[in-house]
């Protein structure tokens, strides 16, 4: 690509995709991201999800540099390019099924591995170097998957979860003051959605009368071809009748003509 080209697939990357969120500072989202991977392994892989939470290994051990660089950390370049493929087909969603399908895909390896060092360096190490068949198969798998639901269902329980956690370390006062201040904050929110009610109400009315004129002027434009089509019918009447007597009047001169010689 050409250096503008390569700029406009970032930003559709950034900001279509969604990917700018995961590097804020804060870094919020790739807390979430890695909540929801946590959990989609305790659906898909159990006994893998056990193994590791024995040991204390949370995917922000070694996932996070998955999700901050499109696995270019560590992977093949080959399997890097297949990943970018799958994220500018399925979104975001994409690297949770990658992330998902090589733990899946390695789990007997892992399970075998008895400590955090040891589990963790094989993750970060053994597991990036994919042969060919592995890779493929990963592919395959990521394109089976369908995790949408999940992810939007775990995205929202964390944020149910850290709620209550705030609340649980509050006092009676500060719980109060933060209903007041969610209280306040919607009551600000339901204002703004009114004024964009009113908005849109204005446009839609807007709207409605530029229908209503347009249907007004295909009424009339119907009326106008009708009334057109009619001039042309009746201007085609008025040509063959016009050539007829032209004909008639053509042949004339020449049935005199043939009169004359007749009578010599």
């Amino acid at each position: 690509m050409s250096e503008e080209d390569a700029f406009k697939m970032l930003k559709f990357l950034m900001f279509d995709i969604g990917l700018r969120k995961q590097y804020r500072p804060d870094m919020t989202i790739l807390q979430i991201q890695m909540y929801q991977l946590s959990r989609l392994l305790h659906d898909y892989h159990r006994d893998l999800y056990n193994h590791l939470e024995e040991h204390e290994i949370g995917p922000s051990l070694y996932a996070a540099p998955w999700f901050l660089t499109m696995f270019a950390s560590q992977f093949p370049l080959g399997f890097v390019a297949r990943v970018f493929d799958m994220l500018f087909l399925q979104g975001s969603e994409a690297i949770f099924k990658v992330a998902l399908s090589l733990l899946g895909s390695h789990k007997p390896l892992i399970l075998q591995h008895e400590n955090l060092e040891t589990i963790v360096d094989f993750i970060k190490s053994t597991l990036p170097n994919l042969g060919l068949v592995q890779m493929e198969k990963t592919i395959s798998q990521v394109f089976e998957m369908d995790i949408a639901k999940q992810l939007q269902a775990y995205e929202v329980e964390y944020h149910v979860l850290q709620d209550e956690l705030i609340d649980s370390s509050l006092n009676d006062n500060q719980r109060l003051d933060k209903l007041e201040k969610a209280n306040s904050s919607l009551r600000k929110q339901n204002f703004d959605l009114l004024e964009e009610l009113q908005v849109a109400n204005g446009k839609i009315q807007n709207l409605e009368a530029t229908v209503e004129l347009l249907l007004t002027n295909e009424g009339k434009l119907k009326q106008s071809i009708l009334t057109l089509e009619q001039e042309r019918a009746a201007l085609l009447k008025a040509v063959e009748e016009l050539q007829k007597k032209l004909g008639d009047t053509d042949g004339k001169p020449l049935l005199t003509r043939q009169h004359h010689m007749d009578a010599d």
